[in-house]
């Protein structure tokens, strides 16, 4: 998995480039749980445009950070998701408590205003 990390108007942008599987789900979760320790108390936007393929403890290790952004006083928000992926966050509902935007600058624009 590769990352890309940028800041924009105070803003940690990081682009996921991957496949989130059975094979790289712990790489995804360490990923994951450094941006909270290095972020804390931050906003972030994970655009996920990169990323072709995600399980469902891929969608759990998202939930799990959304959550711990919460808790500590921070904001993740996700864009780029290719269809695919969208769709099992529209299945599973999840779309209504995790903020998704169409793409990076639409979520930039939302979380800086």
């Amino acid at each position: 998995m590769k990352v890309e990390v940028k800041e924009l108007n105070n803003v940690k942008v990081v682009k996921l480039i991957g496949q989130v599987r059975i094979s790289t789900q712990n790489e995804f979760k360490d990923l994951l749980d450094n941006l909270v320790k290095e972020s804390a108390g931050q906003i972030v936007i994970v655009n996920m445009e990169g990323i072709i393929y995600m399980n469902s403890i891929g969608l759990g290790i998202i939930i799990d950070t959304y959550k711990k952004f919460k808790e500590m006083s921070g904001r993740m928000v996700l864009c780029n998701l290719l269809p695919e992926i969208m769709n099992l966050f529209e299945v599973t509902r999840l779309n209504r408590f995790i903020e998704i935007y169409g793409n990076e600058s639409e979520a930039l624009k939302k979380v800086t205003a």
